[in-house]
């Protein structure tokens, strides 16, 4: 039995095809700690329903690479790329294409749970490029190659 087919493997990572590659689920504590770092919003549960199963991950999909960060990872390099800084309380970046292409959830009450791109090197706010609707959303358009590295970068 591959690991999309666990029980407690959330419902849009059963439906892909592509082999995603998980951790070791994310303790509560962990959990409650990232909510912590953002507690001004409310995390979307379909994200810490990923993160409770895969702490962290990686996925190759037909036409793009993706590596989301374990909640540990999330917290320091949120830190280290100042990313609160450079693109407010709201956004949470969550992982990178493997190169210079940050994926960020974005917590804003009004779009909560929209997935955007970042150019890492240049963090602008205003350089946004949304990508998707949810996290759900972000793996189908992977998956389906409706998502690339070519029009993730934005």
């Amino acid at each position: 039995m591959d690991n999309r087919d666990q029980p407690s493997t959330p419902y849009f990572i059963r439906c892909i095809q592509s082999p995603w590659l998980p951790e070791t689920g994310g303790h509560e504590d962990d959990l409650r700690s990232l909510q912590a770092h953002w507690s001004e919003a409310a995390i979307p549960e379909e994200f810490m329903l990923l993160l409770r199963w895969s702490n962290g991950g990686r996925c190759v999909f037909p036409h793009a690479y993706v590596d989301l960060w374990s909640i540990a990872t999330i917290i320091q390099l949120n830190r280290s790329y100042q990313i609160r800084r450079y693109l407010g309380d709201y956004l949470m970046g969550i992982g990178t294409d493997g190169g210079s292409t940050l994926i960020a959830l974005d917590l804003c009450p009004l779009s909560r749970g929209q997935i955007i791109s970042f150019d890492l090197g240049d963090l602008d706010i205003s350089r946004g490029k949304p990508i998707a609707e949810s996290i759900a959303e972000l793996f189908r358009k992977f998956d389906s190659g409706l998502l690339t590295s070519d029009n993730l970068y934005p």
